[in-house]
């Protein structure tokens, strides 16, 4: 027979164990919890970086389709200018740097129109479905569509 004071050190033991056990389990899920809630931050944070830029992205999208006007529009003696030259330089630097960041121009003419990318403004004669003037150039940034391009598109006849 055992005597009560031993018995009552095993049952004490035994909580203890079980106290123990119930300790690790919970500091294991908390630290579970951890984890998982940084992971997540991590997430959240990267989509509000990438919005962010997204939202920058597209308020600098006019200026640089004013570039594009202005070196279309270029006067014919100011070809081979050094300041213009410097200047188109400095368009291909930021268009280089934007790139980087994962702005992509959408290289649409002679490509089949998809809705996806492709805003038609205008058909006109040419090989039906395909596209045969841009307006205005599109952009795509990290696989989204931040502007679809705005197109002249064929319509079959004059091919």
């Amino acid at each position: 027979m055992t005597s009560p004071k031993k018995s009552k050190k095993c049952n004490n033991c035994e909580n203890l164990a079980e106290e123990l056990a119930k300790m690790k389990d919970l500091a294991g899920r908390a630290q579970a919890d951890l984890q998982n809630a940084k992971e997540r931050m991590q997430k959240e944070g990267e989509g509000l970086r990438k919005f962010a830029l997204e939202n920058t992205l597209l308020l600098l999208l006019p200026t640089i389709d004013n570039f594009q006007r202005a070196f279309e529009h270029l006067p014919e003696d100011l070809n081979g200018n050094e300041w213009v030259d410097g200047v188109v330089a400095i368009e291909k630097d930021l268009m280089g740097k934007l790139g980087a960041l994962g702005l992509e121009k959408i290289e649409c003419l002679g490509e089949d129109v998809d809705s996806e990318y492709h805003e038609v403004l205008q058909t006109g004669s040419g090989e039906e479905g395909k596209v045969i003037e841009v307006f205005e150039d599109g952009f795509v940034f990290n696989d989204k569509v931040l502007r679809a391009a705005k197109v002249k598109v064929g319509n079959g006849e004059g091919e």
